[in-house]
């Protein structure tokens, strides 16, 4: 299993996760419209970089420059999962 590749992947999950916690902030606002607030406007420019950024390595080939231990990966890759499902369980809280 190639952990560069994993660590980048799992990196881009988190970025997923924070805009997809934020878009749920901003969509739990006013009746009327959306809540801006710049807490959820961070979240969204910073998971979409996390997207853009480790989305550019994997696309290219550039994973091996990535030098972790597999505690650090597998860190990763719990993290990843617990975002992901947390800014889902938003998501279905606020639609459902």
């Amino acid at each position: 299993m190639n952990r560069s590749l994993l660590y980048h992947v799992s990196q881009m999950v988190v970025g997923g996760g924070l805009v997809m916690i934020a878009v749920s902030n901003f969509l739990s606002g006013n009746p009327d419209g959306v809540r801006l607030s710049i807490s959820s406007v961070l979240m969204i420019v910073g998971g979409v970089g996390v997207l853009i950024g480790n989305g550019y390595h994997v696309l290219t080939g550039n994973v091996d420059r990535v030098e972790l231990g597999p505690v650090s990966i597998w860190l990763s890759v719990v993290a990843a999962i617990l975002i992901l499902l947390a800014g889902v369980l938003q998501l279905l809280l606020l639609l459902g």
